[in-house]
């Protein structure tokens, strides 16, 4: 049996309590299961506990929001410390990177670089994280966008990206389609539209959107 002092209801535990519970859990004579996991292994639920995190914040429960912030801090530190079990890094080397690209990043707080709008700190945050990257291209942007992301959002995403890098270049129109909308009623109706013609047609939407930005934008 693995030793574990409890705390009273008064008492809360701490960040460093719940670092060393998933230490304790994943020793000999823890928990089977938690031995077990692995960076792959715990994909489907970093997923999870993000999507979870936000139905929480768009139903406005502060308490299924507090339980769910826990949830992804959980698989923080549980991949933190396979990673140091690994010899990879340890959650120090997360915290120290993390911190060190926030203040690169905000140069407009503690630099000399100028954002007076929240428009003007993302241009400045796009020039700073091209900087930090090693980005001397649009490829090299566009191929940093990661491929697990949804494609309607990863669409976007590339979207934005050959917009901003690219303002003069001639995009292709397909016939039918609206160049610009009036809201997002009128867009949202227009996806569903196109979602529920490749329903009908026996094509997967998902798919035929990731397969076309692979083969025509980003080829």
């Amino acid at each position: 049996m693995v030793e574990w002092q409890e705390k009273g209801k008064d008492e809360p535990y701490t960040f460093e309590d719940l670092y060393r519970l998933i230490e304790l859990l994943r020793s000999p004579g823890g928990c089977p299961w938690d031995r077990e996991q692995t960076h792959a292994s715990l994909i489907k639920p970093m997923i999870e506990e993000a999507y979870e995190t936000v139905d929480a914040i768009e139903k406005e429960s502060r308490e299924k929001l507090c339980e769910e912030l826990g949830d992804v801090l959980l698989q923080v530190i549980f991949h933190s410390i396979i990673a140091e079990e690994e010899g990879a890094f340890q959650f120090n080397d997360i915290t120290d990177g993390c911190t060190r690209k926030m203040l690169f990043r905000h140069s407009h707080v503690f630099g000399e670089d100028v954002a007076n709008t929240a428009g003007e700190v993302l241009d400045n945050w796009d020039k700073r994280k091209q900087v930090e990257k090693g980005f001397h291209s649009l490829e090299e942007e566009l191929r940093d966008i990661p491929q697990v992301l949804p494609a309607l959002m990863r669409a976007a995403k590339v979207a934005k990206k050959i917009r901003k890098n690219q303002p003069e270049a001639a995009v292709p129109h397909a016939s039918g389609v609206p160049e610009a909308f009036y809201d997002a009623q009128e867009a949202g109706r227009y996806l569903y539209e196109v979602a529920r013609i490749c329903e009908q047609s026996g094509i997967d939407p998902e798919l035929a959107l990731k397969a076309y930005i692979e083969k025509e934008i980003l080829a």
